[in-house]
């Protein structure tokens, strides 16, 4: 039998299985960008691991206490309580949305992408989602929205330990720009997702997966791209020039060698220096899809599931929403009187 439908899910062990072709670059890259380091820098190769290992430990803890969530039910359980079973397909991709948004913001964005996959790809099921487009935007809503506490994305821990602020003085600075970029982010997507034409037909034996030990083996060439450039870029970026220019400059970096080294290597100046940091870190990543660890997690959860997570279409999508909501950011921080 076949399915029609733009995004269809057709859950087999083949597609399960099929080489990510995504991650066979990061494979290749890390063996590369690895060799350069020992043979440039090779004193610095050790202190940049040991210093890039924590993040990485951390996640690998998170996806294996989300196999046991998984297998005690607590995402099935959350999406039924998330979303209600006769629920419009706007009102259930809103509130897998904002259910990442909110997961992402007051826990932690790896944890956001992490429950919230099985969740969105349950959702896909039941409501007739496009399955691809909604693990997409999950990626691109848990990114964005990694910025309202310092415990948010690893990445502004990072840089708040080279240009200390208080955690009070953080948030009153961060809370409007969050919900503006939060709007300005779950608002376009929910309409993406819901369109005429995107309904999606489902297999009626399908079974959406949860998170697979192959999202922690991920982990390990994401580790050494790393460890890798920061062993290399030991000296330090510092943005320079307006707001725009430093957003600009750290969202490219931030896309390019992924945002836990570009936070480790840059060096805030100023308080407009330390925001549009933060921000560069959290949202640039949405530009590629390697930018991320939590974006690579995400595409493996739901490729798993059988959902098309296309690499074009998260970049389209980011590259779409990126200056709208660097600008929201960076009104609310002048609202907020962050950058006076």
């Amino acid at each position: 039998m076949r399915f029609s439908g733009p995004e269809n899910l057709v859950i087999s062990a083949a597609i399960a299985s099929r080489e990510d072709p995504v991650m066979a670059v990061v494979r290749a890259a890390a063996a590369i960008l690895s060799t350069i380091a020992v043979v440039l820098r090779p004193e610095a190769v050790l202190p940049a691991a040991r210093a890039t290992a924590g993040p990485f430990v951390t996640l690998a803890a998170v996806i294996g206490c989300s196999l046991l969530a998984d297998r005690l039910g607590v995402f099935r359980l959350a999406a039924c309580l998330l979303i209600p079973g006769r629920a419009p397909r706007a009102v259930a991709a809103g509130a897998v949305l904002a259910f990442t948004g909110l997961l992402s913001a007051l826990a932690n964005l790896d944890v956001a992408v992490v429950v919230a996959t099985p969740v969105a790809m349950r959702a896909a099921r039941d409501h007739r989602l496009p399955a691809g487009r909604l693990a997409v935007a999950v990626a691109l809503t848990a990114n964005a929205a990694s910025f309202l506490l310092p415990t948010s994305n690893v990445t502004s821990l990072l840089l708040l330990a080279r240009d200390p602020l208080p955690a009070l003085d953080y948030m009153r600075g961060s809370w409007l720009a969050w919900l503006l970029v939060a709007a300005i982010t779950i608002g376009p997507l929910t309409a993406w997702l819901t369109r005429r034409g995107t309904a999606a037909t489902w297999p009626a034996r399908a079974a959406p997966g949860g998170p697979s030990a192959r999202a922690a083996l991920d982990l390990i060439p994401m580790f050494l791209i790393a460890s890798a450039i920061r062993a290399m870029l030991a000296a330090g970026i510092t943005l320079r020039h307006g707001a725009v220019g430093q957003l600009a400059a750290g969202a490219a970096i931030a896309a390019a060698i992924s945002n836990l080294p570009a936070a480790a290597a840059l060096h805030p100046a100023g308080a407009l220096g330390l925001w549009a940091a933060i921000l560069a870190t959290a949202i640039g990543p949405n530009l590629i899809i390697t930018g991320s660890v939590a974006t690579v997690i995400c595409r493996r959860i739901a490729r798993d599931a059988g959902a098309p997570f296309k690499a074009w279409l998260f970049t389209a999508a980011g590259a779409a929403l990126l200056p709208a909501q660097l600008a929201a950011a960076i009104l609310g921080l002048h609202i907020s009187g962050a950058l006076r």
